[in-house]
């Protein structure tokens, strides 16, 4: 029976992308999918960091399908047929309950930032199959209809006893990838996964998502409202559009096709989990919010609405002797920020990293090696949590979200300036600026103060005014586009980031 290097377990777009730079490395490789393709998957939305990353690994390692997947208009311009569609703003509204119109209740709540280049809105069964085939080119053996029945971890190998149909198919390797997402496998085998009050981050939120077609445009209903002129740099449909209202927001992530992932994220101390059906749910929610609910009532949806407990949950351990998590195996978080991707691209280049410099060459497969790579996972997760957190908390003072919403992109602007792009297992480079004690610790101090405001039914005129000087004084070792500046209204069009031999 041959032997495999590596055993890569779920075929989404981290598990192919894993197995392919693995395969790219000289490593023999199995991908082993428990269903087939294309199919359903959620992470639909890319970011500038996620771009730089996909290049990057692209241009290291000599695969340039990658590279023609990392923008949209890479995906265009090479003609692979990946269904997607634009992303060129982060978009935000905040909306209050029965507004029927942009102005109703005082200034324009909005906020707009323009994304150094037009990212891609990936359609995840459209991505995940390319990615399948791009690793099959590259001498990845992939096995689908194939489920993984158990994992035995030897001293010498890992055996997996599987199943093709009705009949076993073992699988012998040397190291094993976890990739198979919130049922993560070798967490379930190891009794790892913390859920509920386990989880040690104040952020708690679920999800209702669907798919519609052919909804309403954003753009139409801001123009009704002749008291403010439309100072969007580029049309709202090519955005990931945030409504957001007190204790939840609601993403639109349209496609080309003319489909649009619609979902709503409630935080669950003002939603607590209840019984009620999923598009029951949605709908009262949505009909609270008319300028939403216009956009959608009456549009065709093509798949169930489908409702999630708490999206949070994390393993004590992410790694071990012989095995590794990518981060949807390790943990979940929330579709704020668009992290999933970029979380998962990251951890690819590292897990490549330290398996090909450490790991696999020497034959070694303690999990000391790899635990550089689990704490910047975790240090990942719990950053990340705890600013989404601080998001939900702002929708009740739009005057405070205003100012704090920037955290995200001066994370992610400060962590490309610094070249963290083209980083793989280095610790002080991690998503969001994870990594910078200084960004951390001037992000955490907002943090708390951002939790008292939302315990008070109003926030004084004085309290923002420091928040915005924060932002602009305190913070401009990572603030690259004016944020918190009055005088962009609320806008931050376009930027050029610093640019590597890799862009």
């Amino acid at each position: 029976m041959k032997k495999y290097d590596v055993a890569v377990i779920g075929s989404g777009m981290g598990g192919s992308a894993c197995a392919l730079v693995l395969a790219k490395l000289g490593y023999d490789v199995m991908l082993i999918e428990r269903g087939t393709h294309p199919r359903f998957a959620l992470g639909e939305s890319g970011t500038p960091a996620l771009s730089r990353k996909m290049r990057f690994i692209s241009r290291t390692y000599g695969i340039p399908e990658l590279d023609e997947m990392s923008t949209y208009d890479n995906i265009k311009a090479s003609g692979n047929g990946v269904l997607c569609g634009p992303k060129e703003l982060f978009q935000y509204f905040v909306h209050k309950k029965g507004q029927t119109a942009p102005g109703q209740f005082g200034p324009f709540p909005e906020v707009i930032v323009q994304t150094p280049e037009v990212d891609a809105q990936y359609n995840r069964a459209a991505s995940d199959k390319h990615l399948v085939d791009i690793a099959k080119k590259y001498g990845v053996v992939y096995s689908d209809e194939t489920s993984v029945e158990n994992i035995d971890f030897m001293d010498d190998r890992v055996d997996l006893a599987c199943k093709r149909g009705e009949e076993n198919f073992p699988v012998v390797c040397d190291f094993v990838v976890d990739a198979t997402g919130f049922n993560s496998i070798i967490g379930k085998k190891h009794d790892l996964k913390l859920q509920g009050d386990a989880v040690n981050t104040p952020l708690k939120s679920r999800c209702i998502f669907t798919h519609f077609k052919d909804i309403g445009a954003f753009d139409e209903v801001i123009r009704k409202d002749d008291a403010y002129a439309d100072i969007s740099p580029v049309p709202r449909s090519r955005a990931t559009q945030h409504h957001c209202f007190d204790g939840g927001w609601i993403w639109f992530i349209p496609f080309d096709n003319g489909v649009t992932s619609v979902g709503i994220n409630l935080d669950i101390d003002l939603y607590p989990m209840n019984d009620k059906e999923a598009r029951a749910e949605f709908w009262e929610i949505i009909e609270q919010y008319p300028m939403v609910n216009d956009l959608l009532k009456g549009r065709e949806t093509l798949m169930p609405f489908i409702k999630t407990g708490r999206l949070q949950f994390i393993n004590k351990e992410i790694v071990g002797d012989r095995w590794a998590m990518l981060p949807a195996s390790a943990y979940g978080l929330d579709a704020w920020f668009s992290t999933g991707l970029a979380a998962t691209f990251l951890s690819v280049h590292r897990l490549a990293e330290v398996l090909h410099n450490e790991v696999l060459p020497e034959g070694k497969f303690d999990r000391k090696l790899l635990l550089d790579y689990e704490v910047a996972i975790q240090k990942e997760y719990f950053h990340i949590a705890k600013m989404v957190d601080g998001m939900y908390k702002t929708f009740k003072h739009f005057d405070i979200f205003k100012n704090y919403c920037f955290f995200c992109f001066m994370g992610t602007e400060s962590y490309m300036e610094k070249g963290g792009a083209g980083k793989g297992m280095d610790l002080n480079h991690l998503l969001l600026s994870a990594g910078d004690e200084e960004f951390v610790k001037k992000f955490d101090s907002i943090y708390e103060k951002v939790i008292q405001y939302s315990k008070t039914e109003s926030v004084s005129e004085e309290d923002v005014e420091a928040l915005g000087k924060f932002i602009r004084e305190d913070m401009k070792p990572f603030n690259f586009r004016k944020y918190g500046n009055p005088e962009m209204q609320g806008v931050h069009p376009r930027r050029v980031m610093h640019m590597s031999e890799y862009d």
